[in-house]
């Protein structure tokens, strides 16, 4: 009995450290229930949630896996591992996971979410929207949710809906600059190329050193033949992320053009000196 209320007492104490964001002391609390008590599952999968959130996420497995031995019927367990295999770029592993996780509970939105995210990123935007969608009925405030929703019926060239869909996201949260971003992007595939400068302003008002932003406003400007604004926006961009935006910008017709000027021009500065 002396054990369990101990066991109790680390647990209840381990979750409050938990709170505060102290994950390192949480865990140690949650290893000495479980050194009294092995067969908790919450607290293994409270333990691998800590661990998820320290980026140790092989030991997180390990303890979910734990959680799930103990109890193959606990959600949350089954969702963390998704959350780790992810974590880890393992999209493909992680799937079976989420999908255990909403048969054990189909109101679980975060898992919704991140059964979409999984099949986003790998690149199967069709099966990813009706993951989103399921979030936004769950959830309408989630912006995040109307964000990828957006982002997956973009991939799969729904241009208007993904502007209606992204709209929705910056309506809920204003300061988001990577939606305002993917909304100037759309426009640019409307050929709403004003608009879409306006959208990566607000985009750079947010974060001026958003390279994608830049890039994507250098590559309005080419678009309108306005080589010196394109040209300036481009160095910016490269300035911040020189292989990523170079890799882009050759993959650009009009832009690997402008890429190509300005290495010539750069070539004539550094002979001269």
């Amino acid at each position: 009995m002396e054990h369990s209320l101990d066991s109790a007492a680390w647990y209840t104490h381990g979750n409050v450290l938990y709170g505060l964001g102290h994950y390192e002391a949480a865990i140690a609390r949650y290893d000495k229930v479980i050194a009294a008590q092995p067969d908790l599952f919450e607290v293994w999968s409270y333990r691998g949630y800590a661990l998820e959130q320290l980026k140790r996420y092989r030991e997180a497995i390990a303890s979910f896996e734990q959680a799930i031995k103990v109890n193959p019927e606990y959600s949350l367990a089954w969702h963390g591992k998704g959350v780790a295999l992810a974590k880890l770029g393992q999209y493909a592993e992680a799937l079976p996971y989420f999908e255990r996780t909403l048969k054990l509970d189909s109101s679980d939105y975060k898992a919704w979410y991140n059964r979409g995210s999984a099949l986003a990123n790998l690149q199967r935007y069709q099966e990813a929207l009706p993951c989103f969608e399921r979030v936004i009925q769950l959830t309408p405030k989630d912006y995040k949710a109307w964000y990828n929703y957006s982002r997956s019926l973009f991939y799969l060239g729904h241009y208007p809906e993904a502007l209606a869909a992204v709209e929705q996201a910056v309506t809920i949260k204003p300061t988001c600059y990577y939606a305002w971003n993917h909304r100037g992007i759309i426009l640019s595939r409307l050929e709403r190329l004003q608009d879409a400068i306006v959208s990566f302003d607000r985009s750079l008002e947010l974060n001026p050193n958003d390279s994608a932003a830049l890039y994507s406003k250098a590559r309005c400007y080419a678009l309108q033949n306005k080589t010196d604004l394109a040209r300036n926006y481009l160095n910016r961009a490269m300035a911040l992320n020189p292989t990523l935006q170079r890799a882009l910008a050759k993959a650009d017709f009009r832009l690997d053009q402008l890429l190509n000027n300005l290495q010539q021009a750069t070539q004539t500065v550094e002979t001269r000196c």
